[in-house]
Parts: C-alpha cells; structure tokens; sequence
C-alpha cells in the first residue's frame, strides 16, 4: 500500500501493542514531546500518529519535518526505553526545523560560519552534527534511553553546543582520519536516523514544503507544550532551556536571514524539476541553478550618530551575504539617519566595497518607508539594519520587514526582529 510519498505497511497486533506502550510511556514521562506529536506531526489525522513503513530510504527512522516516519522492522526490535528515546528525537529534529535547515544547507553546498569560513556540506555528517546535540539533551534530561548506535559523546558535543561548531569538529576528525575516523553504519556513534526532505512524506516539493512551515504555529504550539508539561512538573531542565531558546531563538543573524527569505520570497534559486545537465553526466541528480532567487529588495542602513565603523563593517558584511545566498535582481541600499541621503543601486557581491555611507545625524526610520512609497518600489522585502534608537512609521507596510537590531534594547512595533552580533 502507498500513503503520500511512502509505501506504508500494516503493523502486526504485537507492534500496535508495542506502539501504544511507546506513546504512553512518552506521555507519561515528557508530555511536552507528546502534545507536539499530536498536535503537529500528524497532518494526516491517521490514528497511529506516525507513519510506519518498509520504504528502503527509510531503514530506521527519520523524519520530513511534519511527519513522524518509523521503519517497524526495526524499530520494534528495541526495548521500550529506546523506542521513547527515537520517537523524542525525531520530535526534536521537527521542534528545531533541521529538515528545514538541512535543505537550505544542501542547496547552498556548504556550511559558512559567522567569521567567513565555510566547509563543504555533507549531509550525512551534517546528520550525526545534530544528533550529538539532540541525543545530549535528551540523556542529560533522561528521557528514555538511547540505542547503542546513537552520537552522544560530550567531548564532541553537550546540549548548550551550535550544531554547526559541531559540524565543523567532526568535519576536521573526518578529514584527519582520512575517511575513517568516523563510525560506519551499525556501529555506536553511526546514528540511527534519517532527515528527509520538507514534504518527502507527503510527495511535496521541498522548497513548497519548506515554505508552507508556519514558524507562528510551531511557536504556539511549543509555548502549549512548555505550559503543559510544566503544569504537570514534568519539564527537565535541558528541554525547558531548549523549548524556551525556540520561542526566542538565539540564532545568528546570518542562519536567521537566509530563513527569512526562504520563507517570505519562496527558496528561490532552484528548478527542482529540471536537473543540472552538467552533473547528470556525472551521475548525480541536483536541481538546476536558475537566475535569481527573488526580485528587488530594499536594505536600509542607519548611518546616525549612534552608528561607528565596526557596525558599518558588519552591516556591510550582511549585505554581501544577503547578494551572495539570497541572489536579488536588485538591491536598492538606502543610507539615512533622520533622512534619506542618497540610494545606491548593487547587485553584485562586488559592488559591495565601493559604497560610501552618509549620515551622522539624529535617526528617523520614517524616510525609508517614505522613498519607497514616493519612488514606487515594490520590494519583496525590507532588511534595515539599526540599533532601533529612532521613530517608526505608524503602521506597517504592505511588504514583510525585518529589522537586523545590534542594541537588544528596542521594542519594534512590527516586523521580525534578530539580533545582529558585532564582532
């Protein structure tokens, strides 16, 4: 039998019986896991809450980012303590958007890191990146127990680490091993998961997929999930500081605008049904690179008195991140303090070093809106980037707005707020 994307399989008496145990089980000792698996991972409203199948890209478990996808062939081989440990993990990876985030970093075909280095992306090191730190969480909070082939090493990793810095540690022990440093499958510290694509289970297009994710449910129903479990004191500390830090993330500002845009233009830059003709020859099946990843955008700078050199330089280095992933058509560059100054017109990472900021006065946001409105721009997004000190428009425009704050003191009236780190 086929259901959406998968082929699913019937599971025997004995394994709904294991199944059922399994969720009660998860219910009793970590309800938060439980409200988010009902509540958001069962899109299809089947009475299993998950789907099982024999569909050999999924040999253990894994998970699209909507779905809780379980192979019965091995899952119900483990005890009960390790099946709750596998059905929390995958709520995990869903919680924290990895299959999100593992696409967007497959698109790019590499990991970059806020100081300007980046590593090539490989996805199933990228898998045990994650694991480490999701498997720390749920052992330091003792949350089942974990199969012996599971990523839980606290040198390489603790539940307080990025999974990125992760990423690069055991990208480095890869590469100092010659490719045999790391754990084959079946082996402790191999994993035993897989992140599929948004929308695999369902048969989407991942970039449909990845944009249809509302950040506004998640956030609900994490905030429902911490109310409830606390309520039944049943929240370990681990997972509290977790589900907290989703509620008001921490990311930086890089991974931050590159979801953004994601989610407010689309994916963009790729043709998921058209192939790369170059690398087809070669055996290996990637969508085609198209022209732009979305239209005009505006990137407003406050260039105000409160605003020195080394946020200039930081300014400058996002907007040569926003060109080079983002990809515009255009990208109009308004300078203003308590006014507009001039507008500079770039789309091309290089232009980037010839601008010249102007300002130096009072601050006033107002005259960004205003020239936009006045030079009929129809951005798909505004990026203004500012330590906020200054006086908003009353209300909010037609296009989405995200404020890149480096204070951490302003309350914006609207638009998305992420913190921009000076380094």
């Amino acid at each position: 039998m086929t259901h959406l994307g998968l082929n699913v399989v019937e599971l025997t008496a004995d394994q709904r019986k294991k199944w059922t145990q399994t969720r009660s089980v998860l219910l009793w000792t970590c309800p938060a896991f439980t409200h988010i698996l009902f509540s958001m991972l069962n899109p299809t409203q089947g009475e299993l809450v998950a789907i099982f199948t024999d569909d050999p890209q999924v040999p253990t478990a894994a998970t699209d980012g909507a779905n809780l996808i379980i192979n019965p062939g091995w899952f119900f081989k483990l005890d009960l303590g390790e099946r709750v440990f596998v059905a929390a993990h995958e709520i995990l990876h869903c919680i924290l958007n990895h299959c999100v985030m593992a696409l967007l970093w497959k698109k790019a075909g590499e990991v970059k890191y806020s100081d300007g280095s980046k590593l090539p992306y490989d996805a199933g090191l990228m898998n045990k990146a994650l694991d480490y730190v999701i498997n720390d969480i749920l052992v330091s909070d003792g949350v089942g127990k974990m199969p012996a082939i599971g990523c839980w090493d606290t040198s390489i990793a603790t539940a307080a680490d990025a999974s990125v810095d992760v990423y690069k540690k055991l990208y480095k022990k890869m590469k100092s091993g010659g490719g045999g440093g790391m754990p084959g499958p079946g082996e402790k510290g191999s994993g035993f998961d897989i992140i599929l694509d948004p929308g695999a289970a369902q048969g989407k297009d991942p970039g449909k997929a990845m944009s249809d994710r509302s950040e506004a449910e998640w956030g609900a129903a994490v905030a429902a999930a911490i109310a409830s479990a606390k309520i039944q004191g049943k929240l370990p500390a681990s997972l509290e500081r977790l589900l907290s830090e989703v509620l008001e993330p921490t990311v930086n500002w890089q991974d931050h605008i590159r979801a953004f845009f994601a989610r407010k233009v689309g994916s963009g830059g790729y043709n998921w049904r058209k192939a790369d003709k170059r690398l087809i020859q070669r055996d290996i099946y990637q969508p085609r690179r198209m022209g732009n990843g979305c239209g005009e955008i505006v990137v407003a700078i406050d260039t105000s008195g409160s605003i020195g050199q080394k946020q200039l330089d930081q300014f400058f280095g996002e907007l040569r991140d926003i060109l080079g992933t983002v990809r515009p058509s255009k990208v109009y560059v308004v300078w203003c303090d308590a006014m507009v100054h001039k507008v500079d017109e770039v789309d091309d990472e290089e232009q980037v070093g010839g601008l010249k900021p102007k300002g130096g006065g009072g601050t006033s946001f107002i005259p960004v809106f205003k020239w936009i409105d006045d030079n009929d721009v129809y951005p798909e997004a505004l990026v203004y980037l500012t330590d906020g000190y200054g006086t908003f428009p009353a209300e909010s425009p037609r296009y989405p707005v995200l404020w890149g704050d480096i204070s951490k003191q302003v309350k914006y009236p609207w638009g998305e707020v992420v913190a921009v780190e000076i380094k």
